[in-house]
């Protein structure tokens, strides 16, 4: 294995590892918008048990206030997850570019290896039929 093949997989490695950095922040990214839907949900489902019972609604207020402070404290949470995203997704673009590189070098190298064998190949059958050549007309004439 050359040294191109090598940092070829190491950048491809690499830009495995950050997609899936990636990929697991906007799964989180999900989870914390699902945990909205749920404490809305939550805020709906004590609003509509408070409307029925008149002890739950005295408690009402408190759980709509920590229900408001949970929301913020997740938005809070998918800002920063959305920094981190946009980091992310600058740093696999970064990552790309360079595997690219690479696997262009490497393409490159291989072009010119192949040429070169080609090239070789090319002068052993030319050889071979100089020297057929040589053979035919050194028999033809001593005959």
């Amino acid at each position: 294995m050359t040294a191109l093949d090598q940092l070829v997989r190491l950048h491809r490695w690499t830009l495995d590892e950050k997609r899936q950095k990636l990929a697991d922040l906007e799964r989180f990214r999900t989870k914390l918008l699902g945990n909205i839907e749920a404490l809305e949900a939550d805020l709906a489902r004590e609003q509509a048990a408070s409307e029925r019972a008149d002890v739950t609604s005295i408690s009402l207020p408190a759980f709509i206030k920590a229900t408001i402070d949970r929301r913020r404290k997740i938005e809070g949470s998918i800002a920063e997850i959305d920094r981190s995203i946009a980091a992310a997704r600058d740093e696999i673009t970064e990552a790309f570019q360079e595997f690219k590189k690479y696997e262009t070098a490497h393409g490159n190298h291989l072009r010119r290896e192949a040429v070169k064998q080609s090239r070789r190949e090319q002068t052993t059958a030319d050889e071979l039929g100089i020297e057929l050549h040589r053979r035919r007309a050194a028999g033809s004439s001593l005959g």
